[in-house]
């Protein structure tokens, strides 16, 4: 005897719908997928974290500073009214401004006379600026901050407060401790 099997349409169309649903996320995923960045292992193994404070529109020049004191992250603030409440700890960390430009990474290069290069990659990006914070346990107390654009060309060099500029010096860190040595928050 010959069974006839049956199947009613209106059982299979909240199959038909999951399948459908699953196919569109299956494409949607593959069109908008983020490829992490990677970097080379040289440059891995040099490259410190660092977290955006914030970032945004802003119409000026563009600039780089390096905040070192509590004082110089007040005066920042005030200049710009936009820049959010962040708990900035000028004791732990150091603030790395960058106006019209994308901060892209940070890499810390140990040099020979005892000093640290701190390289600074920035993408330009007009109309904008970036605010990162970065431990001073990684970076040290006297880094020499060399600030690079995407062709490796300097675009900004900053001194650590006690060491002597050279004639390359575009500026020096935002307000150098006092004398006697001590930062804001020791």
């Amino acid at each position: 005897m010959h069974r006839f099997f049956v199947i009613e349409a209106r059982r299979l169309l909240p199959l038909l719908f999951l399948l459908v649903l699953l196919v569109s996320l299956s494409v949607y995923d593959n069109f908008f997928r983020e490829i992490p960045a990677v970097a080379p292992d040289e440059e891995s193994k040099n490259a410190i974290t660092f977290v955006t404070a914030d970032r945004g529109d802003l119409s000026a020049p563009t600039s780089f500073e390096v905040i070192a004191t509590m004082e110089s992250w007040t005066r920042l603030r005030q200049e710009n009214s936009a820049l959010p409440d962040y708990p900035f700890n000028p004791a732990f960390e150091y603030a790395v401004s960058a106006t019209n430009s994308e901060i892209e990474s940070v890499q810390v290069y140990p040099q020979e006379d005892g000093t640290v290069q701190v390289q600074v990659r920035v993408l330009a990006q007009p109309h904008s600026y970036h605010l990162v914070t970065v431990e001073r346990e990684k970076v040290g107390e006297q880094p020499r901050w060399l600030f690079l654009d995407e062709k490796e060309q300097i675009m900004d060099e900053i001194f650590s407060p006690g060491e002597e500029s050279g004639a390359g010096s575009k500026a020096a860190l935002a307000d150098p401790p006092q004398s006697g040595g001590e930062t804001a928050g020791d």
